[in-house]
């Protein structure tokens, strides 16, 4: 193979990969979003298409119509669980759920990973932490589970939470309570910054002030 011809085989390779790396995203996105749309219209599409045509008696189909009154129902839901009338019939639904052995243990963990980030009455931090770690010079963003570990006045640890961007997955650390710096940083704006990768973040990221958690022996 001459050169000249190898550099042009090269160059149409890299022509060729470099649009398919473009496309790529496209496509995945494009799979994702039509899977989800069939999967959830159709739970609810065709059976409003069939109750619309029967009520009517005109042969239509409307696209998307069940997508429309999935999220019209979630709304509905969400709206409603803030209302207390709401909430004691969902006590009484967890209760019937608690006495199936098998369904109960299901729902429990999905509780579990849910609530400490829905549910404000229930959420387990309450200041955004930074700290250097894993290694000097390197800082991470957490989450403090615990201002104090146990009832000894002599240990003056914390436990920090570090998550990951799918929020219930991450790990607990036992630090010393002065290397761990309080940032002026609310709770949801970190998740914010975990689920997003980084990419959203506010100003008081670099906004420590120099404060520990309260509480220590300094």
């Amino acid at each position: 193979m001459t050169p000249k011809l190898e550099s042009y085989t090269t160059s149409l390779r890299q022509s060729f990969l470099a649009g398919l790396l473009a496309l790529l995203p496209l496509f995945i996105t494009w799979k994702v979003l039509s899977f989800a749309f069939i999967t959830v219209d159709g739970l609810l599409g065709d059976r409003l298409n069939d109750l619309l045509q029967g009520t009517t008696a005109i042969t239509v189909h409307v696209p998307g119509l069940g997508l429309l009154a999935t999220a019209v129902i979630i709304l509905g839901i969400g709206y409603l669980s803030r209302k207390v009338f709401f909430k004691r019939g969902l006590e009484l639904v967890e209760a019937a759920i608690n006495r199936v052995p098998m369904v109960r243990s299901l729902y429990a963990a999905s509780r579990q990973i849910v609530s400490p980030f829905t549910d404000n009455a229930k959420l387990p931090f309450s200041k955004v932490v930074l700290v250097e770690y894993p290694m000097v010079g390197r800082q991470t963003l957490g989450l403090l589970a615990r201002d104090r570990v146990t009832d000894d006045p002599d240990d003056d640890r914390v436990v920090v939470f570090f998550p990951s961007n799918h929020l219930h997955l991450g790990y607990p650390v036992l630090l010393s309570r002065d290397d761990v710096t309080v940032i002026d940083m609310s709770v949801e704006d970190a998740i914010k910054f975990f689920v997003s990768c980084g990419v959203v973040a506010e100003d008081s990221l670099g906004r420590s002030g120099g404060q520990v958690v309260p509480g220590s022996r300094r």
